[in-house]
């Protein structure tokens, strides 16, 4: 698996804290079906699970991941919604 940290996010602003029963590290899968696009432990988690699917492994590509939901006008969509458009609008 892609095992990038929030320290590997290039956008600021985020929430950097998770009630331990809330956070995808300790629970194995994300807190609810949609992505916070402002909680980097959401984030990080979302974009090193499908860089895995993807066998993609350099940090450009997890930070233009990034910055492709974080430019999105799309609020809080779920997961599934952002691996479509991922599949569909993304090049590595």
């Amino acid at each position: 698996m892609a095992n990038f940290t929030n320290a590997n996010l290039r956008y600021p602003g985020y929430k950097h804290t998770a009630l331990p029963d809330d956070d995808p590290r300790r629970t194995g899968k994300p807190d609810s079906t949609l992505l916070n696009k402002g909680e980097s432990y959401e984030m990080t988690y979302f974009i090193n699970t499908y860089m895995t699917k993807k066998n993609w492994v350099t940090i450009g590509t997890f930070q233009r991941i990034e910055e492709f939901i974080k430019v999105d006008p799309n609020g809080h969509k779920s997961h599934a919604f952002w691996r479509s458009e991922l599949d569909r609008r993304f090049t590595a």
